[in-house]
């Protein structure tokens, strides 16, 4: 009977458990506040909040807003509290004149040319779908460097008048996981990172090949560069997300940074060693943790450590350096964004939910 009684507690006291941490005001901010061209979610939240992350609290319950990507420059915010909990109401702001018709833009979640250069286009592909991307045969006269106009060849049949973008392989990111049910089998996941090398347009195909028109280059194009398509202007389901805060016990690694360089700073995108299938979410925010200093030595005689053959060491709590953003999920990985970096660190550190 008292074990069904614990259980029967723990039910009922679950929910505030694993309840998300509740939006923290800042001790500034606005009671009324007017979206600006070029304000992004994490701008605004960062106004009313010291963990932006928690935004979507502030306006989840409210019927005056449904979507945040339906808000737009000159729209007013208003904080308000109903049951003791903050919350915002959104008062359009509409401009009429008979003559003249603007199209206004809602805010997106970050900075427009990042969430169109990661979100939109890939930037990451599988070992998997790599064999069946089309991919670069070459040019019939053999000719190493091509400018705009010039004709070369992809290997499947491409639909005519289709428009492609080429990318090249750089650096290769492995996820290996110990699974403890199953005698420490490894899982091992593999992914590479893209790099634009130009546009492309199909001219005709014979059913086996495609016959392709450059349209625009950064570099030169050399066979085995990968194909895929490029997507067209309407991309603004693709940049519809708010911040959120992911499961506490959802965690990851960092792996690198996109572009390769061994430092890691505000802005820069990451690649994750955890993705959809493990749970994570475009929009979902963590905070990124190195670890802490190493001590050596006897009490009385403590010191940075000094060498790797001492045994008698202490590792001292991890470091808050930063926080990032999903921008896109892809199976067993995750490209996010590094927002409020404090100082720029390398590959290895870990991300956790936001810390209440």
């Amino acid at each position: 009977m008292r074990q069904w009684v614990i259980i029967v507690i723990f039910i009922l006291f679950m929910p505030s458990l694993v309840a998300a941490p509740q939006p923290q005001l800042k001790n500034t901010h606005p009671e009324i506040y007017v979206v600006k061209k070029g304000d992004t979610l994490w701008d605004i939240s960062a106004v009313f909040l010291n963990n932006p992350w928690s935004w979507p609290q502030l306006w989840q319950k409210n019927s005056y807003i449904k979507n945040p990507h339906l808000i737009y420059p000159g729209d007013r915010l208003h904080l308000i509290w109903v049951n003791g909990k903050p919350q915002l109401s959104l008062k359009k702001h509409l401009k009429l004149s008979p003559q003249v018709r603007v199209v206004r833009q809602p805010i997106t979640s970050l900075p427009g040319y990042l969430m169109v250069a990661y979100v939109a286009q890939d930037k990451l592909i599988s070992a998997e779908a790599l064999m069946t991307q089309p991919q670069i045969l070459g040019t019939s006269e053999e000719r190493g460097y091509l400018s705009i106009g010039d004709v070369l060849w992809a290997d499947q049949s491409l639909v005519p008048t289709s428009q492609w973008r080429v990318y090249r392989l750089e650096q290769d990111f492995v996820r290996t996981d110990e699974q403890q049910q199953t005698e420490k089998t490894a899982i091992t996941a593999k992914i590479s990172t893209l790099k634009e090398i130009a546009d492309v347009t199909v001219i005709t195909s014979d059913g086996v090949t495609s016959q392709l028109q450059v349209d625009r280059f950064q570099q030169e194009i050399i066979p085995n560069d990968i194909l895929l398509p490029l997507l067209g202007a309407d991309i603004q389901h693709d940049l519809s997300f708010s911040p959120m805060t992911p499961p506490a016990s959802l965690s990851a690694t960092v792996l690198g940074q996109i572009s390769g360089y061994s430092y890691i700073s505000n802005y820069d995108v990451i690649v994750l060693d955890r993705g959809h299938l493990d749970g994570m979410v475009a929009g979902q925010v963590f905070e990124l943790f190195k670890p802490g200093a190493e001590v050596q030595g006897k009490k009385g005689q403590y010191h940075y450590q000094t060498s790797t053959l001492l045994t008698d060491s202490t590792q001292l709590g991890t470091v808050a350096v930063a926080q990032a953003m999903v921008l896109r999920p892809y199976e067993y990985f995750s490209l996010a964004v590094v927002l409020n970096n404090q100082q720029p660190f390398k590959p290895g550190v870990v991300a956790q939910a936001p810390r209440s």
